[in-house]
């Protein structure tokens, strides 16, 4: 069930992302370059050291080692943007940083996750069809965008309207997708939750703090670290178990995944209502 929904859930995700994007928001970031850079670089090159640092602090290993990667490579979500919206942050500079680097995650997030399969998995590692993976991804996040998009540009009131339905419906879908991995691994999740509940929490915290420290450093405004901070805090984990689920069929490394999904809301919500009042 798991196998043919996730693909349709998260097309449905990246649809509704889509309604709400304009070419404009892809050449604002001409604009802010600084904050842009910033945040990329965090997401793309920060993340995934800080996840195999943390890894390397834990002695984790295998699948569930695997599955952190995995998470670690994937971009920010739509819920990085909403919580940017009620952190009163910059919501364009987070639209710009989730559409764009979502766009890249097709190259990467199959590199990182081939990587990560031989380094820590070796000879028991599932295949990874590096260019099927990147074609599957394209098809289930990248054109769903574009469609999304088209719609907008063809019809912006019916975008709008659309876009008031999709927004609500992705964090339904992306819970139920959480709530089904970790179902599926009912009969190890507490043992799985033990090993990488603690890891996956510090791998949270301390990416925001990076984010938001470099953001700091780089004398940003506030706003523009809020955006930076819950942009890479906040993963794509829907299609981190896309990838776990449908591409490996390996639901063992979804459940990093599916934790951090979960953990990450708390976290994200506590920081938006924190800066929330400064950013006002």
């Amino acid at each position: 069930m798991l196998k043919v929904g996730l693909p349709i859930a998260l097309a449905i995700i990246m649809f509704g992302m889509g309604l709400g994007l304009t070419v404009k928001d892809f050449t604002r970031v001409f604009a802010k370059p600084k904050a842009f850079l910033a945040g990329t670089f965090l997401q793309i090159v920060s993340l995934p050291l800080l996840a195999f640092l943390v890894l390397s602090l834990f002695q984790l290993s295998g699948a569930l080692a695997v599955g952190m990667m995995i998470l670690a490579a994937c971009p920010g979500g739509v819920t990085s943007n909403i919580l940017t919206y009620i952190s009163r942050g910059d919501v364009a500079l987070s639209v710009s940083l989730t559409a764009i680097i979502s766009l890249l995650g097709f190259v990467t997030v199959p590199l990182i996750t081939g990587w990560s399969l031989n380094y820590h998995m070796g000879q028991g590692a599932p295949d990874l069809p590096i260019a099927s993976t990147m074609i599957g991804i394209l098809l289930i996040t990248t054109i769903p965008v574009a469609l999304g998009m088209l719609v907008r540009k063809l019809n912006a009131g019916l975008a709008d309207r659309a876009e008031r339905v999709f927004a609500p419906l992705s964090m339904i879908i992306f819970i139920a997708v959480v709530i089904g991995a970790l179902f599926a691994e009912r009969a190890n999740i507490a043992s799985y939750i033990q090993q990488v509940g603690f890891p996956a929490i510090v791998l949270n915290l301390v990416t925001m703090a990076v984010a938001f420290l470099t953001a700091r450093f780089l004398l940003l405004p506030a706003s523009q670290r809020s955006a930076i901070t819950l942009e890479c805090g906040l993963q794509n984990s829907t299609l981190g178990l896309a990838v776990a689920l449908t591409i490996l069929d390996r639901p063992d490394i979804s459940i990093p995944i599916a934790v951090y999904g979960l953990l990450m809301l708390f976290t994200g919500f506590g920081f938006a209502m924190w800066t929330r009042q400064r950013n006002e």
